[in-house]
């Protein structure tokens, strides 16, 4: 398998496969054709196998309500692995090369929290971060800091670009 830090413009049909293959809507696929058709993606990884796209994660900044910060928090997701390549420990290490190729000072994320704690994920409630009002919501969103002390002084609701919000 091969870990591409950079996916080209080209490679747009090969995201929305896998991420339609892989969600049971077509919400993420969507997201990421309107991000990437307005240039919004921060950083966007591929593992590949046998020239197959089976794996793809995306980033896109947010920012806090209010705030003005320098800091550089983007938001991870969505992030997808060919059902063919889940359970065999592939997307940990994926997920793992993909964080150490970005430049970011913190990210945050929806997702299921025994996968994400295992790369040092933590509830963004720790750090005074929330999503919405909804509770539910809260408990999936989670944070990391890319260097410590990089969420201090950052707390309050996490907006993401306006796509995040269309239905």
């Amino acid at each position: 398998m091969r870990f591409d830090p950079e996916i080209s413009v080209d490679n747009g049909p090969n995201i929305d496969s896998l991420l339609r293959a892989n969600f049971p809507t077509e919400f993420e696929a969507n997201l990421v054709r309107k991000l990437r058709t307005a240039e919004r993606m921060c950083a966007e990884h591929g593992l590949w196998d046998k020239g197959a796209l089976v794996g793809y994660i995306g980033y896109s900044r947010v920012h806090i309500e209010g705030m003005d910060s320098k800091r550089e928090i983007w938001g991870l997701g969505p992030m997808a692995v060919d059902t063919e390549h889940q359970r065999q420990g592939i997307g940990g290490k994926f997920l793992q090369e993909s964080l150490a190729a970005i430049e970011a000072d913190a990210l945050v994320l929806l997702g299921h929290t025994s996968f994400y704690n295992k790369v040092g994920f933590q509830p963004a409630a720790d750090f005074g971060l929330t999503y919405s009002d909804n509770d539910a919501q809260n408990a999936h969103f989670m944070a990391l800091e890319c260097w410590k002390g990089a969420l201090e002084g950052h707390a309050g609701r996490v907006v993401y670009e306006r796509v995040f919000y269309d239905e």
